[in-house]
């Protein structure tokens, strides 16, 4: 499977309204039409709430470039 990268990710999120918690991010980016690699990636978001797009992917617990 092919990770999501990170311009795919910041494509969806920034439309996401922040701040915001980990479910809250993931409910909003179904609802904008997220992809399923997308999807699965946020699932590995730490628990949390989140003010801006780029703390969403700094979270992420493996670098989205790889």
């Amino acid at each position: 499977m092919v990770l999501a990268d990170r311009a795919d990710m910041l494509r969806v999120l920034c439309h996401v309204r922040f701040p915001a918690t980990k479910r809250e991010i993931a409910q909003q980016c179904e609802d904008l039409g997220a992809g399923p690699e997308q999807l699965d990636r946020l699932d590995e978001l730490p628990e949390g709430t989140y003010v801006e797009a780029d703390t969403v992917l700094q979270a992420l617990p493996h670098p989205l470039h790889e």
